[in-house]
C-alpha cells in the first residue's frame, strides 16, 4: 500500500471506539488479502480488491 501511497483514514490515536469497526475490517482485509499478493501495478490492485471484497461480501452475508 506504502507503494502506491495509499493510507488508512481512521480517528486520532487514542480514539480507538470511534473506528472499531473500519478497523477491524482493515485488519481483515491486511491478513487475508494485502499480505497474501503482490501487486505490480495500482490496476492489478483495483482488479484484486474488487475480486477480494466481492468474495468476502458473498462469504460474509448476513453474519450481523
Amino acid at each position: 500500500m506504502n507503494a502506491f501511497q495509499i493510507g488508512r483514514s481512521l480517528s486520532m490515536k487514542g480514539c480507538p471506539y470511534d473506528n472499531v469497526v473500519a478497523e477491524a475490517t482493515f485488519n481483515i482485509m491486511k491478513t487475508e488479502f494485502i499480505n497474501q499478493l503482490n501487486f505490480h501495478s495500482l490496476q492489478h490492485l483495483k482488479l484484486e480488491l474488487n475480486d477480494y471484497a466481492n468474495g468476502y461480501n458473498s462469504r460474509n452475508t448476513g453474519l450481523i
